[in-house]
């Protein structure tokens, strides 16, 4: 763990000690009741650093960031330095998940790897990680177990505060405290229609009804960088100078943390990722994807997949045909998730990976396994190609064994590329560790 991390909870563990020494049930820290503002900015987008951080910065303005691990230093996003500036200079990071996954739409399981692992990552990239948003605002009942679980102080979902056009009969503003600090409230995320008018009768409406605490939901700052969810800097600049006098009639502006408390939690791993390849043989599916599967490639190509009962065994195989193209390839390969179905990797150690192919193609078509490292950021990175496979009526078992393991890499996904016009079917994957 990073060290900055580990004084934190070392020094947060004495003061649990010694509260204990007073009261065997110590309420977490919370801000007074009042009219509180809290600017939240998702998924780490780049144009947040460039436009936001300078407008925050003249007008004194703390922020919370909430961020996608696997997104750390990825092309359009904010780098792992620019995210310690925003430390530094007094915002809060926050969880988001790994890779801004759809959390209700997951098993259970593959929540708590989204939600523990993106808070392990920054912890471990040394950020003082307390409280999460959800990605798209949604949640359910498992959803608000696993952010508790995973170790976070709040979890915010968007909506359930009066906002134009919405919500009518709804609260104006979110409790302080938040009734359930996992399921925090918030007006509608702030888009491209929103208006500066729209933006102050947030805060005005909360302080016309007994105050409380509004979180703004903002993703991208820019001009014409988002077609839906963006605010221009000029108009976040004209609400963050209108903003901050307001601090003179009691309203405030303060991060999550500062609004929510609570001290900084221990970090919790994620569910271990399984030793195999799940669904080898394809035999289950959900619509026309096998489970524990994804349908891949890139480029310019025209093809066609089908779930077909041409099997090396069992019922299923997967076929691809690429009857046009350009560039790229079509593949079938093992689901680069989080570790539900993507098999493990230790770093050091060298796996032998296997699947029955066959289909038609011209030797010119360089047919071939593509192989992939899942980091521990979560980052899924190409890793290392198989040799060239040729047509054949009949099926044959490719085997390919990786070279060692890269340090910090968490799971392998593997499958064959069709790199050009032919047909292509697929089953029966394994996968064998050879130890170091």
């Amino acid at each position: 763990m990073h060290p900055r991390i580990l004084l934190v909870l070392l020094a947060t563990a004495l003061a649990a000690a010694s509260a204990f020494a007073v009261s065997a049930v110590a309420a977490p820290a919370r801000a007074a009741t009042g009219k509180v503002v809290s600017l939240t900015f998702d998924d780490g987008a780049r144009d947040q650093y460039d436009n936001a951080f300078p407008l925050l910065a003249e007008h004194g303005t703390p922020a919370t960031f909430f961020v996608n691990s696997a997104r750390v230093d990825a092309p359009g996003y904010m780098t792992r330095a620019q995210l310690e500036s925003l430390e530094s200079a007094g915002h809060e990071i926050g969880g988001h998940t790994v890779a801004h996954a759809d959390l209700p739409a997951l098993p259970a399981a593959e929540q708590r790897r989204q939600v523990c692992g993106d808070r392990v990552a920054l912890l471990n990239m040394g950020f003082t990680v307390k409280n999460f948003a959800y990605p798209y605002g949604n949640a359910d009942a498992t959803s608000e177990q696993v952010a508790r679980d995973c170790g976070y102080n709040s979890a915010r979902r968007v909506g359930g505060i009066v906002s134009p056009g919405g919500c009518n009969g709804c609260d104006h503003a979110e409790t302080v405290p938040p009734a359930d600090a996992h399921s925090t409230r918030t007006p509608d995320s702030v888009k491209t229609s929103t208006t500066l008018a729209q933006l102050k009768g947030y805060v005005t409406q909360a302080e016309a009804n007994g105050g409380g605490w509004v979180q703004l939901v903002i993703h991208h700052v820019c001009e014409g960088c988002d077609s839906t969810y963006a605010v221009s800097p000029s108009t976040l600049s004209s609400f963050l100078g209108w903003l901050a006098p307001r601090s003179a009639n009691g309203t405030t502006v303060k991060t999550v943390d500062q609004v929510v408390g609570g001290a900084l939690q221990p970090p919790v791993d994620g569910p271990p990722s399984p030793a195999d390849v799940q669904n080898p043989s394809l035999e289950t599916a959900t619509g026309d994807v096998p489970d524990c599967f994804q349908l891949g490639g890139y480029g310019a190509n025209t093809y066609t997949w089908t779930r077909t009962n041409d099997s090396h065994t069992g019922q299923y195989a997967q076929r691809v045909d690429v009857t046009a193209r350009t560039d790229g390839d079509r593949k079938l390969v093992t689901r680069q998730d989080a570790g539900t179905c993507a098999p493990a990797a230790v770093p050091g150690r060298t796996y032998r990976l296997g699947v029955w192919y066959k289909g038609t193609w011209s030797s010119a078509v360089r047919a071939k396994m593509s192989i992939y490292y899942r980091s521990a950021t979560g980052v899924w990175t190409f890793w290392t190609n198989g040799p060239a496979l040729s047509g054949t009526g009949t099926w044959q078992q490719t085997l390919v064994t990786t070279p060692p393991v890269p340090a910090g890499a968490t799971n392998i996904s593997f499958g064959v590329a069709l790199p050009g016009v032919g047909a292509l079917v697929v089953d029966d994957f394994s996968l064998a560790d050879l130890g170091s």
